[in-house]
């Protein structure tokens, strides 16, 4: 998967990069018609990443993450929690049939949503100390932003000058 995004601040060997968030309504003609699920509502994304290609602020990006980053962040996103939640539901609605507890099924779907929130929180602290849950590269400097006015200011007498002394 490629995207498309613009450096907006450097810190050191990091760059905040931004860019519209890809959604399946991207390669659809009727998307600026259509008001299926917001989609009329333009959506970004910030994320840091390493700044592999020394892009300055401004410059145009594109981004690459493997196709099995995807598939990972998904199945730790979707797949992880469903399975908590099922394990947790099952283990709980056995316990609660072996003690002989009323309100099996409240307990075991009680039992399930909690095991979803422990997940998402453990899982959010293991995001904390990594730069981001994807395997993000810069693959090439799209466009490059201009320079400042004064940096263009004395590229612009150099060549000035270079012309003249070729004459």
């Amino acid at each position: 998967m490629q995207q498309q995004v613009t450096v907006i601040s450097l810190q050191g060997d990091q760059a905040l990069v931004r860019g519209r968030r890809a959604s399946a309504c991207g390669g659809c003609a009727g998307k600026t018609s259509c008001s299926t699920m917001g989609s009329w509502v333009e959506r970004f994304v910030e994320l840091r990443i390493k700044n592999t290609l020394a892009a300055q602020v401004g410059d145009e990006i594109l981004l690459e993450v493997p196709d099995s980053a995807v598939m990972t962040v998904a199945f730790r996103l979707y797949a992880l929690p469903m399975l908590a939640f099922v394990l947790a539901g099952l283990g709980m609605r056995s316990l609660a049939l072996w003690m002989d507890w009323s309100a099996v099924e409240g307990l075991a779907a009680l039992a399930g949503f909690a095991a979803v929130v422990v997940y998402y929180v453990c899982y959010k602290l293991y995001l904390s100390d990594r730069q981001n849950g994807l395997d993000v590269r810069m693959k090439r400097v799209l466009y490059t932003a201009p320079a400042t006015a004064s940096e263009c200011a004395v590229s612009h007498h150099s060549s000035i000058q270079l012309s003249h002394s070729s004459d």
